[in-house]
């Protein structure tokens, strides 16, 4: 003789309609969210779906004729600005460049790049009436060294600062000489 035994089925609680209608209703909702999601996603970022369009590269620090080389290879177009000092950047070097890098663009996009024009001039400080060692000590704080120094007599006190060629609050380029005229003290002429 047969027996049959009847067990419970762990998923019994589906054969209720209130459940199904929940496991249903559930399904429908991961659904859109999944579509939601997916639809947004590309929306939003389409230039990682349609890798078509090209990526900005960095041409920072770059001379100006190989960054603009870099670009153009790429479809974009090229405007300088105006050219800034920077104090690390070599002139002709690019300092700026806008859109910034790694950002995906369209084919002739401008891209605007400035280019560094090297460091800042350095201001010749006022030296008249200081004794030679600290002229000596201002000007090389300034950014420029002592060149030629030159002594005149008919001044009572030796060794104090008369002039500087080129004059008080020039500008000159880092490390580049500054002239000195110096008192020799009463009687003394070089």
């Amino acid at each position: 003789m047969r027996t049959r035994r009847h067990t419970s089925s762990p998923f019994g609680f589906l054969q209720e309609p209130h459940w199904r209608r929940a496991l249903r209703d559930f399904g429908l909702v991961l659904a859109t969210f999944v579509v939601g999601y997916a639809a947004s996603a590309w929306w939003l970022t389409p230039g990682s779906v349609l890798a078509a369009d090209p990526t900005v590269p960095r041409v920072l620090e770059l001379p100006e004729d190989e960054a603009r080389a870099q670009l153009t290879e790429l479809g974009f177009r090229v405007r300088f600005g105006s050219e800034r000092t920077h104090p690390s950047v070599p002139r002709g070097s690019v300092v700026w460049q806008d859109p910034p890098p790694d950002m995906v663009l369209p084919p002739h996009t401008v891209v605007q790049l400035v280019v560094s024009g090297g460091p800042a001039p350095a201001r010749i400080p006022d030296v008249i009436g200081l004794a030679l060692p600290y002229a000596e000590k201002v000007l090389d704080a300034a950014g420029v060294r002592i060149g030629r120094v030159d002594t005149v007599s008919g001044e009572p006190e030796g060794g104090v600062v008369l002039a500087t060629r080129p004059p008080t609050g020039s500008g000159r380029p880092r490390g580049s000489a500054v002239d000195l005229v110096v008192s020799g003290g009463a009687g003394d002429s070089r």
